[in-house]
């Protein structure tokens, strides 16, 4: 008889499973997959380190995450690296965000992008609509929606985004008209008000995977790989039973739910919420292109071509064969290699899920499937399991705060 049964051995799953067993239950993670792992796992090919989940660094705001991953892997295997993020806009190539350094383009454009961004909605006082695309012409002004925003967007998640929510929107501050203008007159930006993570670990040796190969040394022989979720019931006795086989307590999902739908029965009273569970998929291309700038990644909202961001791999893996790239495309968007590029393409890995869609009503119905499974003991924790858009550090904390609050132990 086992307390907890994970479904999922990705990073989620893994940190779920160490921890419950230090606290002294009885756990077993299935993993569908012959190796563990999900997104956060490194292909080394030809000597070219490979993160085959897209782009993947270290960074967190929350000091348990930085204590737990230390603790198992030390900071000294880190190289700390302030970042260097770029976006092409046209012909031009400027620093990241866009609205902070405006004052890198032409004369000409700036001056355009700047009128725009002065008469964005909020600026204005217009009411905060209520879907993607008209929310960032409100947020950022119409240049910066039709030049950068929305083709970017359309080509990352492989739907319109007029139907997409704005409920993952949180994280984009205010645009500051004043500072927009003042970095322009001063040509600089102040990196103190980055949106994102000014700079960021990556292991030296080993790629990201690097990191869940230290979590998951010691959980292995709790690990059951290659083993899909078909069936899961809840028995007369209260405890459920996975696959006619493993029979436990509680159940811990840590996949997108859509994949468990056939797995719960098509359960009638959620099929509308589990329709609006949707996730995307990529293709990570590698390639081989001389290159001499200094550049992590770099976003391109070009619409003519099929990817959305380039990587340049050994300007942050260090062990990395030199002159790699990889870029990722949506996979409705691939169609072989990009001749764009104008290099060699050696490797085209496509990925199971990679992110959670927010379509409109995403948020409610992933909140109807939690509630209605909490009081049977099955819960949803991470990027999948609470459907959000979530990096490797959010799903880590989550995960830690599950075990730590014992969340699992409530009043009905």
């Amino acid at each position: 008889m086992l307390d907890f049964v994970i479904i999922g051995g990705g990073i989620t799953g893994i940190t779920l499973t160490k921890q419950l067993r230090l606290d002294g239950y009885n756990v077993l993670c299935l993993e569908a997959k012959k190796n563990a792992g999900g997104l956060c796992r490194t292909e080394n090919i030809d000597g070219h380190i490979l993160d085959i989940g897209g782009g993947h660094f270290f960074h967190t705001k929350y000091k348990e995450v930085f204590d737990f991953v230390f603790n198992y892997i030390p900071e000294s295997e880190f190289n700390f690296i302030p970042r260097v993020s770029k976006i092409r806009i046209g012909e031009n190539t400027i620093d990241y965000p866009l609205e902070s350094n405006l004052w890198q383009l032409p004369m000409d454009k700036q001056i355009l992008y700047l009128i725009s961004v002065i008469r964005n909605g909020e600026a204005l006082g217009m009411p905060e609509p209520k879907n993607y695309e008209e929310w960032i012409r409100w947020k950022l002004g119409n240049l910066i929606c039709d030049n950068y925003m929305l083709p970017y967007n359309t080509k990352l998640w492989g739907v319109k985004p007029s139907e997409m929510d704005i409920d993952w929107l949180y994280k984009i501050p205010r645009v500051n008209v004043t500072e927009i203008l003042k970095y322009s007159l001063e040509k600089k930006q102040d990196k103190s008000k980055f949106p994102a993570h000014i700079s960021f670990y990556y292991p030296k040796k080993g790629g990201f995977q690097r990191i869940f190969d230290a979590l998951f040394q010691d959980e292995k022989n709790y690990v059951k790989l290659d083993t899909k979720v078909e069936k899961i019931e809840k028995e007369k006795d209260g405890y459920w039973l996975i696959n006619n086989e493993f029979k436990t307590k509680y159940v811990i999902n840590t996949t997108p739910w859509n994949d468990l739908f056939e797995a719960l029965g098509k359960p009638k009273k959620l099929e509308n919420d589990f329709a609006k569970i949707k996730y995307n998929r990529i293709v990570v291309s590698l390639y081989e292109k001389e290159y001499s700038h200094n550049w992590h990644w770099r976003y391109v909202p070009d619409i003519k071509r099929n990817y959305h961001r380039e990587f340049y791999i050994s300007n942050f893996a260090k062990s990395s064969k030199a002159n790699g790239m990889y870029v990722e495309t949506n996979l409705k968007r691939f169609d072989g290699t990009e001749e764009v590029l104008d290099a060699v393409n050696l490797y085209n890995y496509t990925t199971d899920a990679a992110y959670p869609i927010p379509i409109i009503g995403h948020s409610e119905a992933i909140k109807n499937i939690l509630e209605y499974y909490k009081p049977f003991g099955l819960f949803g924790v991470g990027r999948w399991g609470q459907h959000e858009y979530q990096n490797a550090d959010v799903s880590m904390f989550n995960a830690l705060m599950f075990v730590e609050e014992k969340k699992w132990n409530y009043q009905v």
